[in-house]
């Protein structure tokens, strides 16, 4: 046996493979040895850190919950979307950036001949010369440059990269598409592309390059993607390596228009906001690929709504940043839902009574020429001429300018097109005359029509930040004299740059030393350029072809039809061409149907607000904001040219909440505070009787009644009735008192009817939920602001809190919009209910006094709009309003009020701004009312919408 051994052990020294057999031995040795170390010695070591490098969390997005009214209808919910997404895969991370760039334009291809749109964020776009600019300012394009070259943005701001700090769209757009040097992302865009296409390419290779360290992350390409997109993206789904299809939720809102103000809506948050954020909690789970509230109640319950995300635990490849596996899911939490007050057919009631009412004011105030009334000598009479109306369809876009030089524009358009550009050569002509050097005359001297478009030019300066008004010193007594009329903007902005206030680096001037001429020269050269394609510009020029008969009203009738900005009727279109229908009569009867409202016109009247309350409980039933705006073309994504076009050009405001954000003197609405200070303070009593004068004469500058007929003897009842302004001048006089060297001692007066304003809620925002601006109480003048006058201002919901509290004699709610808040398995969450602000404790003699005062003022012997009311099956109290503007604008109307008078349970408040008289605002909240008490089966109640109300005639005042 041990000499078999031997033998064995001689032959394999022999053999060749001994070597072979003693170096695997050998290497077996070494591999067992550090396998024994790595798992055995430091295996806990090495599998913490191995988990640490590749295991990420992915969240996974929650369903947003839903807003319902009163009634439990569906005001907001989500509505199943696709969207384009492109994730980094083996494959891909191989591909050269020509194929890249290839695979992207294929899929933008398919994207947009489908209709869609791409969702990057562009921090770049190609002006009307085709030159990139960038489309972010301050903080935001610091950290793109940051990003672009790399750098931290703490880096980017020192001495030696002050170069790239400074960079312009045009050195950036040139890095990103060719620069292939090491630093740089390396694009490479092909000029095979046209500049249009490649910045496109750009967005998306560089969104793909700022998520290099995160290619777990999905990136969206495009969001609510319709059908014909998914199918295309999946036929091509060789050829689009990465690409997929997610399955994502977009918000929708029912008829929007009605509700837009209070719901508000949601949109993709920004890296600033994202930021705050952060800072703000730490343990936050928001992404920049996350949709959240942006205004309304949707940003205000973004907590409850929002829901909670889930998550997915993922092992990723170190190397790659790419998904290895899916290692654990936790689903998400539905958010909760959100139950309003608000009753949404009474909304959208009190919205449609609104606007037929204002087109009613409208119609009757519109004169068949050019004369505009008493406008500029008073305000009692004011017309809106014709021409107005016209230019108004042009400055708002009903009539979009910009469509005249499309390839698919109408003879007539064309046409159009041609004038202005006549016209627009002759006026720039003319307006550089005016801005010669060597010209000095000011603007008093000018027609009002050049000083139109010099203004313009000069707006353009201001808004560019060109002229750095925050520089100009408004003391200096050439500004002075610019400003008053007396020397030119030629002269003043030659002086500006005298002065430094002027910004030369926006004019493109290098090193080196340029004179003031010159630099006047480059001015001139960037205003003009800039006005070439402006279209703001091209509507003043519009208007004045219009106001000087040079663009008919026909022709303006026309095209109203040839853009399908009405319904076109060949036989109106063939009456308007021979003459058989006068435009005026096209037009009144467009407004009457409401195929242009007094919202698409912006002209005054074209707005409002009513606000209705549950009197004894303080939940808001209704509050309208008139002209409104659709909100499901902001959410999710906005749709830029219906932002741009509807919503900021135009001059009626639609984005603007009315109830909330619009705040007005209150005029005689005030009158029951003045009344209730003056009977609980003791000046006066329920019976006693005051003379009307008049003119009250007790103070240095007199103060007139609104009437130039006296009202008689009266008592405060009589006096709210009638609205007399000398009764209630009277009450602050005697509020104010004497001081002891026997002048008035106004303090004392404010300080009075301050204390009784702030028990009935007029000192502080009404409750609701959504934002408000804080009201302003009077603060010199008591004689005067006891009718309402001086410096008081307040919103229409703040009067709607504050005639809830009268209403119900004395509980002053912070009134609520919000009913309550159910999580995803129907459980309330949170059962709300209007806080009760403070109780008011004043004699029954007061109220009783009051409240028959109310009474007068709608159905009294000497009530002006007692008639409106007669055939309503409930009785009304309220007061009227009326607030001055200038004699350039027509008056504010207001009508505070409650019914049943007996048994209150609502309170309407209508405030029509430039409303003409109180009682358009009185016959508003009638139709309401109207509706409200018959809509339960009297024929009375029916539903009236659909035809204009035109305004009953009334001996309405200023009030």
């Amino acid at each position: 046996m041990w000499n078999t051994f031997k033998d064995f052990v001689k032959g394999l020294s022999n053999s060749r493979i001994a070597i072979v057999v003693i170096v695997y031995l050998l290497f077996f040795a070494i591999l067992g040895n550090r396998l024994f170390t790595l798992q055995i010695v430091d295996g806990e070591k090495y599998a913490s850190e191995a988990e640490k490098s590749t295991r990420k969390t992915r969240t996974i997005k929650a369903t947003r919950g839903n807003i319902y009214d009163c009634n439990h209808n569906l005001l907001a919910y989500n509505k199943l979307s696709h969207n384009i997404t492109y994730e980094e895969t083996d494959v891909t991370a191989k591909m050269t950036s020509e194929e890249r760039n290839d695979m992207i334009y294929k899929l933008i291809c398919v994207i947009e001949s489908n209709g869609g749109t791409l969702s990057v964020d562009s921090y770049m776009k190609l002006n009307s010369d085709g030159e990139p600019e960038f489309t972010v300012s301050g903080n935001t394009l610091l950290r793109y440059k940051a990003e672009v070259y790399s750098k931290t943005v703490t880096e980017l701001k020192k001495k030696e990269n002050k170069k790239l700090l400074n960079a312009t769209a045009k050195d950036i757009y040139k890095f990103l598409r060719y620069d292939t040097s090491v630093n740089s992302p390396k694009f490479d865009i092909s000029d095979k592309y046209d500049d249009k296409m490649a910045m496109k390419i750009l967005d998306i290779r560089y969104a793909i390059f700022i998520n290099r360290y995160q290619k777990y992350l999905p990136i969206t390409i495009a969001k609510n993607v319709n059908d014909k997109t998914v199918a295309a993206i999946k036929e091509n789904n060789d050829e689009l390596i990465g690409v997929n299809i997610t399955e994502d939720t977009k918000r929708v809102y029912n008829k929007s228009k009605y509700f837009a103000h209070i719901l508000g809506y949601t949109g993709a948050i920004s890296s600033e906001k994202l930021d705050t954020i952060n800072k703000k909690n730490k343990k936050t789970d928001y992404t920049i690929d996350d949709q959240v509230g942006i205004s309304g109640l949707e940003s205000v319950y973004e907590d409850q709504l929002k829901g909670k995300k889930g998550k997915e635990v993922l092992s990723i490849n170190s190397s790659t940043s790419r998904v290895v596996s899916v290692d654990e899911t936790k689903n998400p939490v539905a958010g909760d839902d959100l139950y309003l007050t608000i009753d949404a057919k009474l909304q959208e009631e009190c919205y449609n009574l609104l606007e037929e009412n204002l087109a009613g004011v409208l119609i009757s105030r519109i004169n068949n020429s050019s004369s505009a009334g008493s406008k500029g000598t008073n305000s009692t009479d004011i017309k809106i001429p014709i021409y107005d109306v016209y230019e108004a369809l042009y400055k708002n876009n009903i009539i979009d300018v910009t469509h005249f030089k499309s390839r698919k524009a109408s003879p007539l358009e064309k046409s159009t097109y041609d004038k202005y550009k006549n016209k627009s050569k002759k006026i720039v002509a003319d307006m550089k005359k005016h801005l010669a050097t060597d010209y000095t005359k000011g603007s008093k001297d000018l027609s009002d029509d050049m000083n139109d478009f010099l203004d313009y030019f000069y707006k353009q300066l201001k808004d560019d930040n060109i002229v750095l008004v925050n520089q100009v010193d408004t003391s200096d007594s050439v500004y002075k004299k610019f400003a008053k009329g007396k020397t030119s903007l030629s002269r003043f902005l030659q002086y500006a740059i005298s002065k430094q206030w002027i910004d030369q680096e926006k004019l493109d001037i290098k090193s080196g030393y340029y004179t003031s001429e010159e630099i006047y020269k480059k001015l001139l050269d960037y205003g003009f350029k800039k006005l070439k394609d402006d279209t703001g510009f091209a509507k003043l020029i519009y208007g004045y072809l219009v106001q000087h008969y040079e663009l008919s009203g026909t022709d303006t009738c026309l095209l109203l039809m040839d853009q399908k900005a009405v319904k076109k009727s060949k036989t109106d279109y063939t009456n308007l061409q021979s003459g058989a229908l006068s435009p005026y009569s096209y037009i009144i009867k467009q407004i009457k149907k409401l195929e242009i409202t007094p919202g698409d016109l912006g002209l005054e009247p074209c707005s409002g607000s009513i606000v209705v309350t549950d009197v004894k409980t303080g939940d808001v039933k209704a509050m309208v904001t008139y002209p409104s705006y659709d909100n499901n073309k902001m959410a999710n994504k906005v749709d830029s040219e219906y932002y741009n076009k509807k919503l900021i050009q135009n001059s009626s405001s639609p984005l603007l909440n009315r109830p909330t954000m619009q705040e007005m003197a209150p005029g005689s609405t005030f009158k029951i505070i003045s009344a209730v200070t003056g009977m609980e303070e003791g000046v006066i009593s329920p019976s006693t009787h005051i003379y009307d004068h008049t003119v009250f004469s007790d103070i240095d500058h007199p103060a007139k009644c609104w009437s130039t007929v006296s009202h008689g003897d009266l008592t405060v009842s009589d006096a709210i009735e009638v609205s007399c302004n000398y009764f209630f001048y009277k009450v602050g006089y005697m509020l104010s008192g004497k001081t002891s060297s026997g002048n008035i001692n106004y303090p004392r007066g404010i300080k009075r009817l301050k204390k009784y304003a702030d028990k009935f809620g007029l000192t502080d925002k009404s409750g609701v939920e959504i934002p408000e601006i804080a009201p302003h109480f009077a603060t010199t003048d008591a004689v005067r602001a006891a009718i309402g006058q001086d410096t008081h201002a307040y919103t229409p919901a703040q009067l709607s809190r504050y005639v809830t509290t009268v209403a119900n004699s004395g509980n002053c709610y912070n009134i609520t919009l919000v009913d309550k808040i159910k999580n995803v398995k129907g459980k309330t969450v949170l059962n709300n209910k209007a806080k009760l602000r403070n109780k008011i404790n004043i004699k029954q003699s007061s109220w009783d006094a009051v409240h028959k005062g109310m009474k007068l003022v709608v159905n009294g012997s000497r009530s002006s709009i007692s008639f409106m009311f007669k055939n309503l099956k409930t009785t009304v109290a309220g007061k009227t309003g009326t607030a001055q503007q200038s004699k350039f604008h027509a008056n504010h109307a207001y009508f505070i009020s409650y019914a049943p008078y007996k048994k209150p349970k609502i309170s309407v408040t209508c405030v029509i701004p430039n409303g003409y008289a109180s009682s358009n605002a009185a016959q508003t909240a009638r139709d309401v009312y109207k509706y409200y008490f018959g809509k339960k089966g009297s024929k009375a109640g029916k539903k009236v919408s659909g035809s204009v109300k035109m305004p009953e005639s009334s001996t309405s005042h200023i009030d």
